[in-house]
């Protein structure tokens, strides 16, 4: 009977999707970021937090999209698992704070229950940082169900100390030593849905989403086609997100969402098996947009972004001789950065 209902309904449902989720704007991308980091900067908490990073005592590991599911076939995160809980194990020891940028969890094609259920090594690792004050969180748009306070602690509470702030993002404020004046520079932190017309910045469409449109496409089993599945929107959406971090001054923007890393807008090149961005713009365009990867590749590989001692870097962790290893892709120094955008 399910499958006879799929092949129905799927059809349509599939257009809908592909209608209200299509090719972002670049006006409304733009309009919606600028929204954010301005409520930040105005401390308005209830969408995110500012953060003040002493590089001399603060280390932070950002990792997202690790799209936690219920371990079937279709669950994009359990071959990577085995990497990320090494990643956390060590980073934790290493006394660094977690910041998850979001699609923690694949809500679109499972439920809370069956995720929390099946993923408490994960979380718990995850609730560790918690304990110690050292995890931050923002939500995605296929987590977003993590944007309501009573969700998070109904489903969450488990494995988490209550309560637990789930932002849409979040800035990391350091100071930067240039030609003997002391400057700031600004990483704004959010997953990088902005834009998204199913999914941002409207309480209707984000009820729907979380609660309505999930449900319907686990049972109808769509793959609808998002910028994560189509290489074409994955680039368009990095350029705007760089365009925009680049009409601001002091300021680097880092995000998921793409599933493809991104360094200082990709002006470097390494791993090519991950396919991270090359050229991506003119070589005088601000090296100001970072991307974490993902934590969901098909090989077991994970990706994510370090800040450590004045100093960020593009990480993979991978199997080496059966055993997960953290392999430095690219370094630079804020300093450095700092001087580059304000060339």
């Amino acid at each position: 009977m399910q499958q006879l209902i799929q092949k129905i309904f799927r059809p349509g449902f599939v257009w809908l999707a592909e209608k209200f989720g299509s090719e972002p704007e670049k006006e409304i991308v733009f309009k919606s970021l600028s929204s954010l980091y301005k409520a930040i900067l105005k401390k308005k908490s209830y969408r995110g937090l500012m953060i003040e990073l002493d590089e001399n005592k603060e280390k932070f590991i950002i990792f997202s999209d690790q799209h936690k599911g219920n371990r079937n076939r279709g669950d994009d995160f359990a071959s990577n698992e085995e990497n990320y809980l090494a990643a956390l194990k060590y980073y934790h020891a290493e006394g660094f704070s977690l910041i998850n940028l979001g699609d923690a969890e694949e809500l679109w094609k499972y439920t809370p229950e069956e995720i929390v259920s099946k993923n408490t090594a994960a979380l718990q690792a995850e609730a560790a940082f918690h304990q110690q004050n050292k995890y931050y969180r923002t939500f995605g748009n296929h987590d977003i169900l993590w944007k309501n306070k009573k969700d998070v602690s109904t489903w969450l509470q488990k494995d988490f100390i209550l309560p637990l702030r789930i932002y849409e993002g979040l800035v990391l404020r350091t100071t930067i030593n240039s030609h003997k004046q002391k400057k700031h520079l600004n990483i704004l932190l959010t997953h990088g849905h902005q834009g998204d017309t199913m999914s941002d910045n409207n309480s209707m469409s984000t009820w729907l989403v979380a609660h309505l449109w999930a449900p319907v496409q686990r049972y109808l089993q769509i793959n609808i086609n998002t910028p994560a599945k189509d290489y074409h929107l994955r680039d368009k959406h990095n350029k705007m997100m760089h365009e925009w971090s680049s009409n601001n001054t002091n300021l680097l923007l880092i995000t998921g969402h793409t599933h493809k890393p991104v360094f200082a807008s990709g002006k470097f090149t390494a791993d090519p098996e991950h396919k991270i961005e090359t050229n991506l713009l003119p070589e005088e365009m601000k090296p100001c947009y970072f991307n974490t990867g993902c934590c969901c590749y098909y090989d077991g590989d994970i990706t994510g972004i370090e800040i450590n001692s004045g100093q960020i870097n593009l990480i993979k962790w991978h199997k080496e001789n059966s055993l997960p290893k953290r392999q430095p892709l690219e370094e630079m120094s804020l300093a450095g950065l700092y001087e580059a955008i304000n060339k």
